[in-house]
């Protein structure tokens, strides 16, 4: 249990970074480390051999992040379907070089490392920006961190809620053939008790962190629910991957809890799915979760 709180603290050292340089062109380059290593060990656990092909999948889930902070391939003036076509044709001639030792699976297990996982870790970069003007200024800095904070207590709580909660009150299994600890009792137990305490921390950054902007606290403990879920499905489907493969975790970065995708399994779908309802609330409900302070 300590060496699982202390590598629990290091690596809460990533949102932290998140945050401290959330105004600054650093961010990007901070995720890249994780989305390769993410990347790798996915083909690692679904036993791919196929070593150019997990390089290759390895090297364009780092250029992901790096993609997306710095608008490269506006910079280079490339179109992104010929790019992502292009990647995907040599992964196919990867798979046919070497079809003894690959599965056409691990075609499939390739996209998803370099594109889906480094995707996940993209949008914490897209809905960063979701708060800036036109001219590249945040229009409340606090406010836009304080959704990423949102997003990653989402993925936290989400986890420690539901295993106190299943650890004292559990009774109903919910996925025992996937994750047999896992309790209906936990599950409910975090929907309920994460939007509040995340509607407690909206009210604390209206109170002393936000000057320009007010934040919706019903609003925001309502759309707690759907990312909880998210976040439970994230957990769940790296449960099966590893079960698929009969392994107990990704890597060893982290000593005690696994690697890096057993420490962002939550956050896989929380991040996409926050961002995805933010876009769609500012098209079609400005004002829904924060407004201008009166």
């Amino acid at each position: 249990m300590k060496i699982r709180i202390i590598t629990g603290l290091v690596a809460a050292a990533v949102p932290v970074s998140a945050l401290v340089f959330l105004q600054y062109p650093l961010l990007g380059f901070i995720l890249v480390p994780f989305a390769a290593l993410g990347a790798y060990e996915i083909c690692h656990v679904a036993g791919m051999k196929n070593k150019p092909m997990i390089a290759a999948a390895t090297i364009m889930a780092a250029l992901v992040p790096s993609v997306v902070e710095y608008g490269l391939l506006g910079r280079l003036r490339l179109p992104l379907y010929p790019v992502l076509l292009g990647y995907f044709l040599l992964l196919v001639a990867l798979m046919l070089a070497r079809f003894k030792e690959t599965r056409f699976s691990h075609l499939l297990y390739a996209l998803l490392a370099s594109l889906a996982f480094p995707g996940t870790l993209a949008a914490i970069l897209l809905l960063r920006d979701l708060f800036k003007a036109p001219d590249g200024a945040f229009i409340e800095q606090n406010l836009a961190a304080f959704f990423l904070f949102f997003a990653f207590c989402c993925a936290w709580l989400t986890d420690v809620f539901a295993y106190f909660v299943g650890v004292n009150f559990g009774k109903h299994k919910l996925c025992p053939s996937i994750s047999p600890k896992k309790s209906v009792e936990g599950a409910a137990g975090a929907l309920v008790l994460t939007p509040l305490a995340n509607a407690g921390f909206a009210a604390m950054f209206n109170a002393f962190f936000l000057t320009d902007y007010r934040i919706n606290l019903l609003a925001v403990g309502l759309l707690s629910v759907p990312v909880c879920v998210a976040s439970m499905l994230g957990d769940l489907t790296a449960s099966t991957l590893k079960r698929s493969y009969g392994v107990k975790d990704f890597g060893r970065l982290f000593p005690g809890h696994g690697g890096v995708i057993d420490r962002c399994d939550s956050f896989t779908f929380v991040a996409p799915v926050l961002l995805a309802v933010m876009q769609l609330a500012q098209v079609y409900a400005p004002g829904l979760f924060y407004r201008a302070a009166a």
